[in-house]
């Protein structure tokens, strides 16, 4: 992710945050990035409309898609008068996931930014469909991105997995960490370096004896997640005064949320592994269930990306 020159932002005919386009701009400008605005249009009741015949219907599509054009191409005429190069374009598809999927392999974008929906019953920002479909399958880095402002210096947390070898590809972290470290270079801020690993269960202890042996493995375990992180950090050269790294212990999904939250992050960048449907429904994604509990941007970084 240093060179972003594409950006796709994909709408939900629904008006976009104030936010989200000043993000847009920043990203835009720092990157000297174009930017295309996307939506998916789809109306079944035109369809099922006995008002119009085959020539008919197929005008009434035009003209909706035309109408909902429009609507995006002032969107972006807003961008444009911020000094970025907005284009608008429209699809129609009642596969919303197919047709984003579609647009992103046709216009090649070096980012894929989208805001989360508002959930009025919760009162709160979550994840919908899409979003979960999205994080599974696009194949280029995506933003996702919360209706709140960014603060003047933005913190970044990225969070890594060094010893993840099972499950993660080698490279994997590398891209995490590039990620990071090129938000940082390009919009400001401070880079904060966060990785959990599962301590040893204390199950394990029966007697006085294996408490001391559950105690040097412990030992043992904590330094070596550290002695990784160390060999990732001093692959890319970070000196320790250009990030804080934090260590912690404990099921990621709740560590990784807790300590943005400490920091105040404004957004995190964390890798994201397509896995199959078995593997998915018995062990689930880790990606999913830190998702579901932050409240910063996500920027998810796929491995091959």
């Amino acid at each position: 992710m240093n060179a972003i020159n594409k950006i796709l932002l994909l709408l939900d005919r629904q008006p976009p945050a104030p936010e989200l386009l000043v993000k847009i701009v920043l990203l835009a400008k720092k990157y000297g990035a174009k930017v295309e605005l996307f939506e998916c249009c789809y109306s079944r009741s035109l369809l099922s409309s006995h008002l119009f015949d085959k020539e008919g219907a197929e005008r009434a599509k035009l003209s909706y898609l035309g109408a909902e054009e429009k609507q995006l191409a002032r969107i972006a005429d807003q961008l444009i008068e911020a000094g970025v190069e907005a284009a608008a374009d429209v699809a129609w598809e009642a596969d919303v996931e197919q047709g984003c999927l579609v647009k992103i392999a046709r216009f090649k974008p070096d980012l894929v930014v989208k805001s989360c929906r508002f959930h009025h019953r919760l009162a709160e920002h979550l994840f919908g469909n899409l979003d979960w479909q999205l994080i599974r399958h696009c194949p280029v880095p995506l933003l996702l991105v919360r209706p709140k402002p960014w603060s003047s210096s933005p913190v970044v947390v990225t969070s890594l997995d060094p010893l993840q070898e099972k499950h993660h590809p080698i490279s994997l972290d590398d891209q995490v960490l590039r990620a990071g470290e090129a938000l940082v270079a390009h919009i400001g801020g401070v880079l904060h370096l966060f990785h959990c690993y599962h301590t040893i269960p204390t199950s394990v202890v029966f007697d006085d004896t294996s408490m001391l042996n559950y105690e040097q493995m412990r030992t043992k375990l904590a330094e070596d997640h550290r002695l990784a992180m160390a060999d990732l950090l001093n692959g890319h050269g970070l000196a320790k005064a250009e990030a804080t790294v934090h260590l912690a212990h404990g099921e990621v999904h709740k560590e990784l949320p807790e300590y943005a939250d400490q920091m105040n992050a404004d957004l995190v960048v964390m890798g994201g592994i397509d896995r199959s449907g078995s593997e998915r429904l018995f062990i689930g994604s880790t990606t999913e269930k830190v998702l579901d509990h932050l409240e910063a941007d996500v920027l998810v970084i796929r491995a091959g990306d």
